[in-house]
């Protein structure tokens, strides 16, 4: 009598690339917001730990899981997904949205292309290039680290200022500054971005009156609109100068900077006309430097310029 062999086949259903890529990034989705609430809750939310660490981590991941011929593209588009995922999971506004998107992609594809790189030479598997792709990764999570501490920041304080002639004597210009004047809606796209003065309401220019900024802040482009104010007292009246400082800032811009003293310096040129320069002092509290900064510093100097421009 003959026994017959039944084999039994099992099969594994294996993920495709976009489930793979999908599950990756719904899980890197928890893993950021956690990672987010933790910066939060030790005040450091400010840091390049949120701007540099968090894309660095998110490549690193998509480096060691993904099997699509671009690791670089897959690390992109999980990226924008987790940016857009940002607004209704951590409440974030719009500008928070496109200050973050730029070096999320520029530290994104800085980690992956070598990835890339060494998989198409065939070369993933070498020990020598698995330590070469880790430099930059390395050398990133390394510069995360500022902010964290004030050992490991650069220098937070900066000074913009507009100058403008304006048809006008030094005392016609000190009175349009003493009383309230709308602030006109700014040219630039850029500027536009970011919350806004609309009012200042003045009660005079002697030292010790105080002048409140509303700044209007649309959250999500057309809706949720934040109205926050900052207010200032006169700290010193020249003839040809008067100093602002402030004391009260309730507006979203404080988030991600400290108003420090400001100055508008007058200097008559003829009888009707004078050159006007406002001078804005103030702390950048968000790193990294070498990427908030200059965006800071472009959309202070086009503040100075409108408020210039409200005493013509």
């Amino acid at each position: 009598m003959t026994k017959t062999k039944t084999t039994t086949t099992t099969t594994v259903k294996t993920l495709s690339e976009r489930q793979r890529w999908l599950m990756v990034t719904i899980v890197l989705s928890a893993v950021v917001g956690i990672f987010i609430h933790f910066l939060r809750s030790n005040n450091i939310e400010g840091s390049a730990l949120l701007y540099i660490g968090v894309p660095v981590i998110i490549a690193l991941a998509f480096a060691h899981t993904s099997k699509a011929k671009s690791v670089t593209g897959s690390t992109l588009k999980a990226i924008t997904f987790i940016i857009l995922m940002s607004g209704p999971l951590l409440q974030e506004g719009f500008i928070c949205m496109i200050m973050a998107a730029p070096i999320f992609y520029i530290i994104g594809a800085m980690v992956t292309l070598p990835f890339d790189y060494y998989r198409k030479k065939k070369a993933d598997k070498n020990r020598s290039s698995t330590l070469k792709v880790m430099i930059i990764p390395a050398l990133l999570l390394f510069l995360s680290t500022e902010g964290v501490i004030d050992e490991l920041s650069f220098d937070r304080h900066n000074t913009v200022e507009y100058t403008q002639l304006i048809d006008g004597s030094v005392d016609a210009i000190k009175e349009k500054l003493a009383g309230d004047r709308f602030i006109r809606r700014p040219e630039s796209t850029f500027a536009r971005l970011f919350p806004r003065p609309d009012i200042i309401l003045a009660n005079g220019i002697d030292a010790g009156d105080l002048h409140s900024v509303e700044i209007d802040y649309v959250k999500w482009i057309y809706w949720n609109k934040r109205t926050g104010k900052t207010q200032f007292k006169i700290i010193d009246h020249q003839k040809n100068r008067i100093t602002f400082a402030p004391i009260m800032d309730s507006s979203y811009l404080s988030t991600y900077l400290t108003w420090g003293e400001s100055a508008v310096i007058f200097v008559p040129l003829t009888e009707n006309t004078t050159r006007v320069t406002w001078r804005i002092n103030f702390t950048r509290d968000i790193d990294p430097a070498w990427y908030v900064q200059p965006l800071q510093q472009y959309a202070a100097t086009l503040l100075a310029k409108e408020l210039v421009l409200s005493l013509q």
